[in-house]
């Protein structure tokens, strides 16, 4: 009982804009996943695709990295799972619907013979979800996943 205290009087600390991510995040994600599975990521990415929306100031860096950390966080508290491929992709859409034109990345590794695979994304090759040093430690493919690469003519 007192972690659920805790948890919620951490959420009640934070700015009226942070709860508001945090909730649509806590809503969102497990739908992003169902639709990831159904769809598959092509057509998922194809169609969250749209034009990013012109504002007077889209978030600078900061910003950005702390929606990264606040999706990367609510992940851990939503109902199924929330790989780093489903909060990559719903940390994607949500800056592109502010107006920010970033990449996901979607990048491998061997791990003691093991093929792992990791996703994130990317803002001027800065990483805003992950450590900065992720694009070291895993091989991304060679072009950022785009969606207009899914998109049939």
């Amino acid at each position: 009982m007192q972690r659920i205290t805790r948890k919620l009087a951490r959420f009640r600390a934070l700015p009226p804009r942070d709860r508001r991510t945090v909730l649509s995040a806590m809503a969102l994600l497990p739908l992003f996943w169902i639709a990831l599975h159904l769809l598959g990521l092509q057509r998922l990415q194809a169609r969250l695709h749209r034009q990013p929306r012109p504002r007077s100031s889209p978030p600078d860096l900061d910003e950005m990295k702390r929606l990264g950390a606040l999706v990367n966080s609510t992940s851990r508290h939503v109902l199924g799972p929330a790989n780093c491929l489903t909060r990559s992709l719903y940390l994607w859409w949500l800056l592109r619907r502010k107006g920010v034109y970033c990449h996901l990345r979607i990048g491998v590794r061997l791990s003691e013979g093991a093929l792992e695979a990791h996703a994130w994304v990317e803002r001027a090759g800065i990483p805003l979800n992950d450590r900065h040093d992720v694009g070291a430690l895993f091989d991304a493919f060679a072009e950022p996943m785009s969606p207009s690469r899914f998109l049939s003519p």
